[in-house]
């Protein structure tokens, strides 16, 4: 794409700094960056444009000079950089004229895929899986979100929920190039404020639901809600469907504020367009009659809880909307066993007769519904392990404390990432939230309710296995998925999985033993 092109297509507010351009407005633009370290030791074949984006905590145009070192030919930026010998590019907002471009340059990839956005606190992933196993059965679907992003058997890691728009834009087209039919993605609520999908043409648009969560970053809650909105009002197509969960406030208030009609899903009310005339929560399965604008649907699932009925019955949604047919959606939703990190059962194999779960959970309402989901089906004590990330909302804190002590019967307090803070500062907020209950030694047996307070996570997580007793359940909650621990700026391998199966081992044999 020609650099005349691109200055084109930002606007006619636009104006290029450094006098004439000697031929330059002839440069073909073959790649994108936003990363000046991304392009030391690169193979730069191409001519690259480095985009210097405005950020929470440094100005891209710092890294400017860096990155024309590095090769970049041209620098997009919303106001002139001195020192540079090169193209550059000055406009109102980078983050918007970044997203534009990118979508031209790698041809517009959301026009040749089917692309779904699914948004809201807490079930996007969940309802991604169930779009993408659906979508296996029907076509041939991509996802981009919190796991990873895949297609055709690839897999790569995710380092943002939602990709910037250049990495976006292009694992669009790649996917669209491999030949699949639809895009699922996870919408942040960041991404949709930094303009990462502005480009991105929606065909349908799922709502799950809205609580409290990064609060630190959108202040309060009408501003999170709004952006959430943006999906629906900006981005969705013309004929695009919504589909909203009306059971969550903020979701009526949603479907109240749209201008199209929305295939509104329920767990509580038959006038929804979606909802279940009956339903079986099991211990290993959900069991569900689902009412759908096509006819009634028997849906089998291997996901347990309430909340994945509402993920369930937003993916069922969803695929109504984009026409797949009722057979596809109820063999896709069954053959999803599991979520990779969301209620992932691990079930001890020798002498220990107790059940353990990973859980993302790390939000207040993401823990009450999964410690409730477990309420319903154990037959011993809970014991849940969990802990708050630092440099995020503090506010959360101590709302988790108090979930977790007055629905688990033991809770074992610990670190989640705290990033650049004390963790000892972190649990002490977590504490400020727990009234009149107990607090135990970490060596104490702990034979009545309680919580306890264990810094170490890997020790949290085999002391609640050393106190579990024959039919109790562990809920690990917090990390999920992740393989990491960020401690002070430096990400270490940890592993909730590894050290519960860890743990379980070391109790397996001093039960032999004994």
């Amino acid at each position: 794409m020609r650099l005349s092109e691109i200055i084109s297509l930002v606007g006619a507010d636009t104006a290029l700094v450094g006098g004439r351009l000697n031929g330059g407005d002839a440069i073909d633009i073959t790649g994108l960056s936003i990363d000046s370290r991304e392009l030391k030791g690169k193979d730069l074949s191409g001519n690259v444009l480095f985009a210097a984006l405005p950020g929470e905590h440094a100005d891209g145009r710092s890294f400017a000079a860096e990155a024309v070192k590095m090769g970049a030919v041209c620098v997009l930026a919303e106001g002139p950089v001195h020192g540079i010998d090169a193209p550059q590019i000055i406009v109102k907002d980078a983050r918007a004229a970044l997203s534009r471009i990118s979508d031209a340059l790698y041809g517009h990839p959301s026009k040749r895929l089917r692309t779904i956005g699914v948004t809201g606190t807490n079930g996007k992933t969940t309802t991604t899986y169930l779009l993408e196993s659906i979508l296996n059965e029907a076509g041939s679907p991509g996802v981009m979100g919190t796991v990873n992003y895949r297609y055709k058997g690839l897999v790569f890691d995710a380092p943002h929920t939602t990709p910037e728009a250049h990495e976006l834009q292009a694992t669009m087209a790649r996917m669209a190039d491999a030949g699949v039919t639809h895009c699922v993605m996870e919408v942040s609520s960041h991404a949709l404020l930094q303009k990462r999908v502005n480009d991105v043409a929606f065909d349908a648009a799922v709502y799950t639901n809205l609580t409290p969560e990064h609060l630190d970053f959108h202040g309060t809650m009408e501003r999170y809600f709004d952006a959430k909105s943006l999906l629906f009002k900006k981005l969705l197509k013309k004929k695009g469907a919504s589909i909203i969960n009306i059971d969550c406030p903020w979701g009526r208030r949603l479907d109240a504020g749209l201008h199209n009609e929305a295939m509104r899903y329920s767990l509580l009310s038959h006038c929804a367009d979606v909802y279940p005339l009956d339903y079986r929560l099991g211990p290993d399965s959900t069991e569900a009659e689902v009412m759908t604008p096509k006819g009634a649907l028997s849906i089998v699932s291997g996901l347990v809880g309430e909340y994945n009925l509402y993920n369930t019955l937003a993916a069922v949604a969803a695929s109504v909307a984009l026409g797949i047919d009722g057979t596809n959606i109820t063999r896709g939703v069954k053959n999803l066993k599991n979520v990779p990190g969301r209620l992932e059962k691990i079930v001890p194999e020798g002498v220990v007769r107790f059940i353990a779960y990973v859980d993302y959970a790390h939000t207040g309402d993401a823990l009450e519904r999964a410690i409730t989901a477990l309420t319903r089906i154990k037959r011993g004590r809970i014991i849940t392990v969990f802990g708050c990330g630092g440099n995020r909302d503090r506010t959360k804190r101590p709302k988790m404390g108090e979930i977790s002590t007055r629905l688990s019967d033991i809770s074992i307090i610990t670190s989640d990432n705290p990033r650049d803070e004390d963790p000892l500062e972190i649990i002490k907020e977590i504490e400020a939230g727990i009234k009149g209950v107990r607090r135990f030694s970490p060596e104490a047996e702990a034979t009545e309710a309680g919580y306890a307070v264990i810094p170490e996570r890997a020790e949290a997580i085999k002391k609640a296995v050393f106190l579990a007793r024959d039919d109790d359940t562990i809920l690990v909650a917090g990390k999920g998925h992740e393989d990491y621990q960020i401690v002070k700026g430096i990400k270490h391998h940890f592993s909730d999985f590894e050290s519960l199966r860890g743990a379980i081992g070391e109790r397996e044999k001093s039960e032999l033993k004994a």
